[in-house]
């Protein structure tokens, strides 16, 4: 149910208002909040292209002189005022004039090493922004009134620039810019420099060439611009008559990408050892797309057996015809009442509806939970608990937590906390024994085993503190 303080309704509310009361509040929120005074200045502006690129340009000028650092838990905040000065950019003032919009984006992209040097972008947040950039300088170009034959050696310019791996898309999506012939002409000379580079002798044994390299990555690029796949191949040879099998998993991946299966075949032949389960994914696929449905049906039911994952499961059901869909769901159930990992066999039984056994599979072997997979176990406890699966679900936070208490990992006790608070909300529909300890015996082994732990008793007491607030507050 939405709150009344919601934008939905208060939307109906905020359009009853006369203009007085309206303009009131808006001077009281620019003088309190800098984004809204700026909104009202860029509105101000909006008949003023001029001016209004200058105010875009003096933000973007104070970033490139600003020294303040953003760590980890800072960077996302910074990301999403590029990502917001961006499209503002692309909003406000490229309708009006592309000229300008397109200098203020080359100067942001040509301010990349700035952004990265400020920040820790273990997330990807500023490779993002730049990413976006790149796409929004394309479009702007596309806009602008300039003779198309400059396009190919400024973004090759930009593009040659690139310190940073976050410039790619300039080539990527060059056909949003480009004509066919534009980038013909651009492939015909980066396959030169290749050539050329490829012909120098190398420094040293062991060495790369850097300029062999940079051309080929960029005709890697242009081939996704072109839906080339041929393209991909001459470059890839060039460096590897024999390609390795991550190499070829690139090339069939690009076949099937541009809708030409029967190319794929050519790359999938033989065994990729490591690599085999990518190969006869990529193999079904490629069978599935040319029609060969049963044959890729076949690959896909080998896939599923060896994995059991309940995406190769699906994989191979959308195959079959509605009677071979139950034999294959039946043939499934078989496969997990042999399978070692209870994590697999509930996924799977909870997904062909068998939510006894999958419960079973849980609780008959806790030990044989691996509770440092909580990026599985958490979805998998949710649906738990959904189902009202409260023995299975027991099981899996009892996983999660001793995981984290038996590595003392002290920077997810609070993670640790929350699961010690489940089990304690869980303890009344406990329906054991099964295999598992009663809550009571868990709670003793884990509190003697665990306690000089003092940071998660901490922040197991905080937890209890805040509920008891909460239920305070809820009282009064």
């Amino acid at each position: 149910m939405r709150s009344k303080t919601s934008p939905e309704n208060l939307a109906p509310f905020i359009r009853q208002l006369d203009a007085g009361t309206l303009s009131s509040i808006l001077i009281e929120l620019a003088a309190d909040h800098a984004a809204v005074r700026e909104r009202l200045v860029r509105l101000q502006l909006s008949n003023q292209p001029k001016a209004q690129a200058t105010f875009f340009r003096k933000k973007l000028v104070a970033w490139k002189r600003s020294t303040k650092y953003f760590n980890y838990s800072e960077v996302g905040e910074f990301g999403r005022d590029l990502q917001a000065w961006l499209e503002q950019l692309e909003q406000e003032l490229m309708p009006q004039d592309p000229a300008e919009t397109l200098a203020l984006v080359e100067t942001f992209i040509q301010a990349d090493e700035v952004f990265f040097n400020r920040a820790d972008d273990s997330s990807g947040v500023i490779g993002d922004a730049v990413r976006a950039a790149c796409v929004l300088w394309l479009k702007a170009a596309s806009r602008s009134e300039c003779p198309a034959s400059i396009w190919p050696d400024r973004i090759m310019t930009l593009f040659a620039a690139d310190q940073y791996g976050a410039r790619e898309d300039l080539l990527r999506r060059a056909d949003m810019l480009l004509s066919e012939g534009a980038l013909r002409g651009l492939v015909s000379s980066c396959e030169a420099q290749l050539d050329d580079a490829l012909e120098r002798p190398i420094a040293a044994p062991g060495c790369v060439s850097w300029p062999a390299s940079r051309a080929s990555t960029a005709l890697s690029l242009l081939s996704e611009a072109q839906r080339d796949p041929d393209l991909l191949v001459r470059v890839m040879l060039r460096h590897s008559p024999s390609p390795n099998p991550m190499q070829r998993s690139t090339l069939a991946e690009a076949f099937l990408k541009y809708g030409r299966p029967e190319g794929a075949l050519a790359w999938l032949e033989g065994s990729w050892a490591h690599l085999e389960s990518t190969r006869r994914r990529l193999y079904a696929q490629a069978l599935a797309a040319l029609g060969r449905t049963g044959e890729a049906a076949v690959e896909r039911q080998k896939i599923f057996e060896a994995s059991l994952a309940v995406w190769d499961l699906h994989a191979w059901l959308d195959l079959l015809s509605p009677h071979e869909q139950t034999s294959a769901i039946e043939r499934a159930r078989k496969q997990a009442a042999v399978h070692a990992d209870p994590i697999m066999v509930a996924l799977l039984l909870m997904d062909i509806g068998d939510d006894t056994a999958a419960e079973a599979a849980l609780t008959n072997d806790p030990a044989a939970i691996r509770g440092t997979d909580y990026g599985t176990l958490l979805p998998l406890v949710e649906a738990l608990e959904r189902k009202g699966l409260w023995t299975g679900a027991t099981a899996v936070y009892r996983a999660l937590l001793v995981a984290i208490l038996d590595r003392a990992y002290a920077p997810a006790y609070r993670h640790a906390a929350r699961y010690w608070a489940r089990l304690a909300a869980l303890t009344p529909h406990y329906s054991g024994p099964r295999l598992l300890e009663s809550p009571e015996e868990f709670e003793a082994r884990i509190r003697a085993q665990h306690k000089r732990k003092s940071s998660f008793w901490a922040h197991v007491s905080g937890l209890r503190q805040a509920d008891a607030d909460l239920a305070e507050d809820a009282d009064e």
